[in-house]
């Protein structure tokens, strides 16, 4: 499945963080993605870690959209292309002349993909906003915390979720085309992309808005190495082992009942876990059919046996970088990526494919179109 894209271009233009990520999952999956990137950074400067990872497997090219002939060389690459994702504040697209529109008109049978904050309509398309004010909009900073205070997150679910969910339509809209024979215009949102999957816990809205409680066995519990382990005892199986094996099968019913109900179950598991370091709840738990992980950081994810075993933990070497250590993609072997390039690293080659000549690509430069 490595090469399930393989043959599909991808375009991708003023797009950020939630794009990039698109345009990595799409290349992963064997689609060529080529970056259109504003001129005047040197190939000297350093690759930021974001590009040094979501731009693996792309190329990239360097044009001034504001210039006739920058947008006339975009135009030649969209009439070749599959996949035109655009990040734009709604209305720039258009004010460049690369709207829908007007890609379509070189290009009929294109996807062309919008990814922006709120979409391209309603009152607050036009807003600026980030990972950060997304997650505490959609009452996700609030969920995310639990009984705690909401705080800034050590990650960007939001962007994530949206790169994530526009790859998924874009690949939906490929098979429409197969099939139809016809593009599709996608307009998509970050803000709506995070708040779809409330769908899971609260896709359905009470008068009432009670925090979810969890059963007694279902939670984050203090162990004695000061190594918090997570319980996701659900089922009557896992209750059984669980309180059977720490000598109280009479509260496995009860380690199953949420809030109040629970309390007492709650109660002695809190003071059994705390006896005994994680490794051994771990290592003894696991056999017996219980839900239980480790609490771990970033650096002991990155250690995961089960994530290193399924290549979602690779080790790479980029020419200016060196050795690095990056986490994959689901479904396929990202070491096949190439590293990610300098921007406007593939400037001349991708001219030489639309047939410029060299006399032409040093005439581009020299007038800061490229």
């Amino acid at each position: 499945m490595d090469n399930a894209l393989e043959g599909i271009t991808v375009l991708e233009v003023g797009t950020m963080t939630p794009g990039k990520f698109t345009g990595f999952l799409l290349a992963g999956w064997g689609a060529s993605s080529v970056r259109i990137e504003r001129p005047g950074t040197t190939t000297d400067e350093p690759i930021s870690d974001e590009d040094l990872t979501l731009n693996r497997g792309k190329r990239s090219i360097t044009l001034n959209l504001r210039s006739a002939e920058g947008r006339d060389i975009l135009l030649q690459l969209a009439a070749r292309a599959d996949v035109f994702m655009e990040s734009y504040r709604p209305g720039t697209a258009k004010k460049l002349g690369i709207d829908a529109d007007s890609i379509r008109t070189v290009n009929p049978d294109l996807v062309y993909c919008s990814l922006s904050g709120f979409g391209q309509s309603g009152p607050d398309r036009l807003r600026t906003a980030y990972d950060l004010n997304i997650q505490s909009e959609t009452a996700f900073s609030r969920l995310l915390a639990g009984r705690s205070e909401p705080a800034v997150p050590d990650t960007y679910l939001a962007d994530s979720v949206s790169g994530l969910m526009a790859a998924f339509a874009i690949a939906a809209a490929l098979r429409k085309r197969e099939v139809s024979g016809k593009g599709s215009v996608l307009d998509l949102g970050v803000q709506e992309s995070l708040f779809s999957l409330l769908a899971i816990s609260h896709g359905i809205r009470r008068e009432a808005d009670p925090p979810l409680e969890m059963q007694a066995a279902y939670g984050i519990f203090k162990t004695s190495d000061g190594t918090p382990i997570s319980l996701g005892v659900a089922r009557p199986a896992s209750a059984n082992a669980l309180f059977g094996h720490l000598g109280r099968p009479d509260l496995a019913e009860i380690g199953l009942q949420r809030g109040v109900a629970g309390a007492e179950a709650r109660r002695f598991l809190t003071q059994a876990l705390a006896e005994k370091p994680a490794h051994h709840w771990i290592k003894t738990l696991i056999p017996l059919g219980v839900e239980i992980a480790p609490v771990n950081s970033v650096a002991d994810a990155y250690r995961n046996e089960q994530l290193v075993d399924r290549s979602m933990v690779i080790e790479t070497n980029h020419p200016a970088a060196g050795p690095l250590q990056q986490i994959g993609i689901p479904g396929v072997d990202a070491r096949n990526l190439e590293p990610a390039p300098h921007i406007g690293a593939d400037t001349d080659a991708i001219l030489k494919e639309l047939e410029f000549e060299p006399d032409a690509i040093d005439k581009l430069r020299a007038d800061d179109v490229i």
